[in-house]
């Protein structure tokens, strides 16, 4: 008998489960392996960071506080090292630097970057020192060659008649002052010469008669002569038929000035009416150009301000003019100003209708016109060294305890004269130190001390503006009167307290005479209008209008390079650099564009050095680089303060 196959036995739902967890283990291992790997590999440089950062903290313990020196990679500059060696994320050398962790930004430093020298070589950053410079802002305009309406006429038939003989036959024909214009026939003006010639002869038979009669007789003829003469027949032509005795059949007219005939309005045998047109003539000499001046340009636009005209019809050629009348509405649809420019155009090259450009260029600075009196050495309305020794004189005697009304009386005098300076602003200020001083005058010596520290605050403000020629004075402050003053040298000599606190106080600054300040904030030469940005050195004619040069002493602006200005939108920056390869981030105020610069309202002063060539890369490795706190400060958390480089564009 044979046995029957044993049945295997079927595995339980537990054996069926660990055999699917094993063969799920064995298949998929491998994936979570390859998942593994790619996470590690996508974050292997934080993940290598952050270990580098744990085992080696921004202040790690074998870095003394005193180092002067220290490690970074350029490449990851979170990457700062106190020994050589390489970089632990991509291989390169550590680059050294001086430790600069514990500096501080000054207050107006939005931001503070430093390059290494090779990003300094490789871009190609340079520096430039903010200086004080002749400046001139441009407006460029265009505009239209228009008639001069004061050189130009019309001339009319003051009679009716018929033009028998025309002296003038084409239009463009230039004639000169009194030229014979046309010859009319008119019948009218037939008999009013015989009414002449008739009053004439009862003149000459009334000598004899009575007072009234000679009288009536002299008042016709006056009567009729004057009747010629309203029909434009000249003085000359009137004489001519008293001396002639008889009438003349034609009346000439003559050309009341001298120009071109641009408009012809009759023919040999017309008959025209009395107020008739018969020729327009216009003197080209001078023409006018009707510039447009957007309303945004229009500052410091003003009567008699020198224009450069330019034509396309002759490009080699350069004219010159001034404004004569600025229009008092602004165009609606253009948002221009009319500003009427005078040319003189002797060659008649410029011709009504003619498009041309203008250039308009402003002075920045003040400019006062100078003569000889007021060059260095010698006083003029403008020097205040009068009054700093009448000024000094009176703060001797009341440091002595004395009142010195002759001292105060000669202050006020110099005051007075310092009102009619040719400077406003030292107008202003001489104004108001003489309102002090009256405050002075019939006072005891407490008042006048009191009163004499508000013209102490005024008299620093004038000198440090205006100072006056070879004299250096010192300014001093006295903390118990609340008060400055002006003195000389280093000693104290209290002028609010006197004897009584003769010492108290001192020196806080000097103020240089304007001999040692003049080629600083100030320039002296022939001034030429049309271009304001630049002085001669002889009393020459200006280059393009011909006016005898004026000597002249001009005002420097302190300015920045357009190349070193970054306009980010919401402010205005530069670059200034502190030392070599670090540069902060200042914010500037800066005025109206003047050719390649800008003049600086505040934020820069004298001195300073900016990035100018390469400030733009400057500028995009502080945007773009989001470590730039720890390439400044030398660590990767950033400075003690918790502070860091700040991007506020």
């Amino acid at each position: 008998m044979n046995e029957s196959p044993a049945v295997p036995k079927r595995p339980s739902i537990v054996g069926r489960l660990w055999a699917f967890i094993r063969i799920l283990n064995v298949r998929l291992r491998f994936i979570f392996l390859m998942v593994l790997v790619g996470v590690v590999s996508a974050n292997w440089e934080n993940l290598m960071n952050r270990y580098d950062r744990w085992r080696k903290p921004a202040q790690p313990p074998d870095m003394v506080a005193g180092e002067a020196i220290e490690y970074y990679c350029p490449m990851h500059p979170n990457i700062i090292r106190s020994e050589s060696g390489n970089c632990p994320i991509c291989g390169m050398p550590l680059s050294k630097r001086a430790k600069t962790g514990q500096a501080e930004m000054p207050p107006d430093a939005l931001a503070r970057i430093q390059l290494s020298p090779y990003k300094v070589q490789m871009g190609r950053i340079g520096t430039l020192p903010v200086e004080n410079r002749l400046l001139a802002r441009e407006i460029r305009t265009v505009g239209i060659i228009d008639y001069d309406e004061t050189r130009r006429a019309f001339i009319p038939a003051r009679i009716k008649g018929r033009i028998d003989k025309l002296f003038v036959n084409f239009t463009g024909q230039d004639v000169e002052k009194r030229a014979p214009l046309v010859s009319i026939y008119s019948p009218d003006l037939l008999v009013a010469q015989e009414e002449l010639i008739s009053a004439n002869q009862r003149v000459r038979d009334s000598q004899s008669a009575a007072p009234a009669l000679r009288q009536g007789a002299e008042n016709l003829f006056e009567a009729a002569k004057r009747k010629l003469e309203l029909w434009g027949v000249t003085p000359e032509q009137v004489q001519a038929i008293l001396e002639r005795g008889t009438a003349e059949t034609h009346l000439t007219i003559f050309s009341p000035i001298a120009g071109i005939v641009t408009e012809k309005k009759v023919l040999e045998g017309h008959y025209v009416n009395e107020g008739d047109d018969l020729y327009t003539i216009a003197d080209l000499r001078d023409v006018w150009l009707q510039a447009k001046v957007f309303e945004n340009d229009l500052a410091g636009v003003s009567i008699g301000t020198a224009v450069e005209v330019t034509s396309v019809a002759f490009p080699d050629e350069v004219f010159a003019g001034r404004i004569t009348f600025i229009a008092y509405t602004v165009d609606p649809g253009t948002r221009t100003v009319s500003a009427r420019v005078e040319i003189d155009n002797p060659d008649l090259r410029l011709r009504p209708g003619m498009y041309v450009r203008a250039a308009i260029r402003l002075p920045v600075g003040h400019v006062e016109y100078v003569d000889a009196a007021s060059q260095p050495g010698s006083h003029s309305a403008s020097d205040t060294r009068a009054f700093a020794d009448a000024y000094l004189k009176l703060a001797a005697a009341f440091a002595a305890d004395k009142q010195d009304d002759t001292a105060l009386a000669e202050l006020s005098r110099q005051a007075e004269a310092l009102t009619q300076a040719p400077a406003k602003a030292l107008q202003d200020q001489a104004r108001a130190i003489v309102s002090a001083l009256q405050k002075l005058k019939d006072k005891g010596l407490k008042e006048q001390r009191e009163s004499f520290k508000n013209v102490g605050t005024l008299s620093i403000a004038m000198l440090r503006e205006s100072p006056p020629r070879d004299l250096t004075l010192s300014t001093f402050h006295c903390p118990m009167a609340k008060a400055d003053w002006l003195g000389v040298g280093e000693e104290v000599r209290n002028p609010y307290y006197g004897s009584e606190m003769l010492e108290c106080g001192s020196v806080t600054g000097t103020l240089e005479p304007r001999s040692v300040q003049e080629d600083e904030r100030f320039a002296t030469g022939y001034f030429c209008p049309v271009y304001p940005d630049r002085l001669f050195d002889q009393p020459q004619h200006c280059p393009i209008d011909k006016f005898p040069l004026k000597r002249a002493r001009v005002e420097k602006v302190l300015a920045v390079p357009e190349l070193a200005v970054i306009n980010t939108g919401n402010r205005t920056v530069v670059y200034r650099e502190t030392e070599p390869g670090v540069f902060d981030m200042v914010e500037v105020k800066l005025g109206p564009r003047a050719g390649e610069y800008f003049p600086v309202l505040t934020g820069l002063s004298a001195g300073d050095k900016i990035a100018g060539r390469g400030a733009f890369l400057v500028d995009a490795e502080n945007r773009l680089n989001p470590a730039a706190s720890a390439t400044y400060f030398g660590a990767s958390g950033g400075p003690q303060d918790g502070g860091g480089s700040q991007h506020p564009h």
